[in-house]
């Protein structure tokens, strides 16, 4: 992908013209970045029990994973874990241009934020982060996870 930039300060309105063969997530990141539409969570710090109404905006590229525990979802980050009001599934769909791939039925992880992937003996693929933290990729959702990593190198 070529890039170019002009800068001219002469320019009422800031533009960018995107030209593409077909729509592949990468595109569809750099649309949504120019008209802002990053995805965002918003949550609660796990720990509290009180719903005080306070939320917390997190940014997609700052979770490791996704979580579902016993009816609830959690997002891991650097800071800390926190409690998200949606379904998985739904952040499984806003997600998925963004390095967001599900690895079983209660996990979706962020490959941006893979520290290793490590095979066992028992056939099972384990990713870790940079937070200490692992995730097994269950072995039904395998070949699904290394179709997406492809896809996204490809992108990259």
């Amino acid at each position: 992908m070529k890039l170019n930039l002009f800068q001219d300060e002469n320019l009422k309105e800031e533009k960018v013209d995107i030209h593409y063969t077909n729509m592949r997530p990468v595109i569809k990141q750099l649309i949504d970045t120019v008209n802002s539409e990053r995805p965002t969570l918003s949550g609660r710090p796990a720990d509290e029990d009180i719903d005080d109404g306070e939320e917390i905006i997190l940014d997609a590229k700052e979770i490791y994973y996704l979580d579902h525990v016993d009816r609830k979802l959690f997002a891991y980050t650097k800071d800390g874990v926190f409690r998200i009001m949606n379904t998985l599934a739904n952040c499984e769909e806003m997600l998925w241009n963004y390095g967001f791939v599900r690895v079983s039925k209660s996990n979706l992880i962020n490959i941006y934020k893979i520290k290793q992937l490590k095979p066992e003996v028992n056939m099972k693929v384990y990713a870790s982060f940079d937070n200490g933290d692992k995730i097994c990729i269950n072995r039904s959702y395998n070949k699904s996870f290394k179709d997406y990593l492809q896809k996204m190198r490809r992108m990259g």
